[in-house]
């Protein structure tokens, strides 16, 4: 349900937008669904209406995000001093956090939209929602607002971030409007098996093979309350995996019966680990993770430890002495 202020935000954006021509648009560092679709989304959008618009993210594009329809297409750098009508910067707790791509200035205005309880105004105009469990349920609102017509490939981008920001619609962040979203998405053509199917199930045999090592790494805690599993440099090694064929592995041990906390470790180096959590509705992770600088929602968040593996793991178990 809309507020008064975000009709307010919402008129201020389709200002800002119907008044530019050029635009970059960029969501975080390491993207996720969330963030590619709503990006896609919105150029395809903006170049409909007659605007220059790209779309650009200094990571690759994670594989399971690949037939996403204009996802070839995404820059990683801008032509040197090139400036911008509009910068439309998505799921960032701040400019910076889209990556060292452009600066400020070199937008006249900036667009901030984000639904996470840490987001900062950066934004000439600021559209943040932390009660939505999706960036692509704010960008739809935009498209309604500006009374545009979703296409096809447009409520398939926005489908797949409603879709891997709620977790398949199982995790707890899930609304009514998201299911309303979906719904919508659906009317305009997407087929909710063939996507799911892409984004889920067209595993890797090397993403498998790293899942299995993953869960032969798999231990309980505090009485089965809290389950982890262990990511090392050596498993990616051996199993031929990237990065992004850890996407979900955190899932298999918050599915456990009695869990309230769930963790993946991956070790970046011997000093550095990254650590990801998941958590029942009633258990707030943001508060174990703010600790380590880190961020995400109450029941899906990460932060970064500098610590070996090991030492990660039992800090984190220390962490959670007082809260599990």
């Amino acid at each position: 349900m809309r507020t008064n202020k975000d009709s307010r935000t919402l008129s201020a954006i389709a200002k800002i937008i119907k008044e530019s021509k050029t635009f970059f648009i960029a969501g975080h560092v390491k993207p996720d669904g969330d963030s590619i679709g709503s990006a896609l989304a919105l150029a395809s959008m903006l170049n409909g209406m007659g605007k220059n618009a790209g779309v650009y993210c200094s990571d690759n594009v994670p594989k399971f995000l690949r037939f996403l329809k204009g996802a070839d297409k995404i820059k990683k750098s801008v032509k040197k001093g090139e400036a911008f009508d509009c910068a439309i910067i998505l799921e960032s707790v701040d400019f910076a956090r889209m990556g060292d791509i452009i600066s400020p200035s070199q937008a006249k205005k900036i667009i901030n939209i984000d639904h996470h309880p840490v987001a900062t105004n950066f934004g000439d105009a600021n559209y943040i929602v932390p009660t939505s469990a999706s960036t692509a349920e704010l960008v739809l609102n935009i498209f309604e607002h500006m009374k545009i017509k979703l296409s096809k490939t447009e409520a398939e981008d926005l489908y797949v971030g409603v879709l891997t920001d709620t977790g398949g619609f199982r995790q707890i962040n899930t609304t009514p409007n998201s299911h309303i979203a979906a719904a919508k998405f659906l009317q305009a053509g997407v087929e909710p098996g063939e996507v799911t199917r892409k984004v889920y199930e067209d595993n890797t045999l090397a993403n498998v093979k790293l899942l299995g090592a993953a869960i032969e790494t798999l231990k309980t805690d505090f009485d089965g309350r809290f389950a982890y599993m262990l990511l090392t440099k050596d498993m990616f090694k051996k199993t031929g995996a990237g990065e992004d064929d850890a996407e979900n592995i955190i899932n298999y041990a918050r599915r456990i019966k009695g869990v309230k906390v769930a963790a993946l470790f991956k070790e970046i180096n011997k000093e550095t680990t990254k650590a990801s959590f998941r958590s029942v509705k009633n258990f707030d992770v943001l508060r174990i993770v703010r600790q380590f600088n880190g961020g995400g929602h109450k029941n899906a968040a990460g932060c970064t430890i500098n610590k070996n593996l090991n030492a990660a793991v039992n800090l984190i178990k220390k962490s959670l002495d007082d809260h599990i």
